[in-house]
């Protein structure tokens, strides 16, 4: 919306024909309409603001669940390292 916006301006402003200048500055205007309308419908608004918390909510879990597996794979790999130790224990006092 912002680039053609950019582009109609830039062309209002470089052509010197009448009718291609007025033809561009009705397309801003209507972009400016259309940004307007976007901005300001509160059920466009409300949506994107849910659809934002939710992207957050699903970011949270997935960031949550990748800690827990890992810390979930350090305990394992702690509780091998106390197994073997004792292993290794069991097999000095034999000797």
């Amino acid at each position: 919306m912002n680039a053609i916006l950019r582009e109609a301006w830039n062309t209002s402003q470089q052509t010197e024909d009448k009718r291609e200048k007025i033809q561009a500055l009705s397309l801003a205007k209507q972009c400016y309409s259309m940004k307007l309308d976007l901005f300001t419908n509160a059920t466009v608004v409300d949506d994107a603001i849910r659809f934002v918390k939710q992207k957050s909510k699903d970011n949270e879990k997935v960031k949550s669940s990748s800690n827990n597996s890992n810390e979930a794979g350090k305990e394992s790999n702690e509780s091998y390292g106390s197994e073997d130790q004792l292993g290794e224990e069991e097999e000095q006092q034999e000797k």
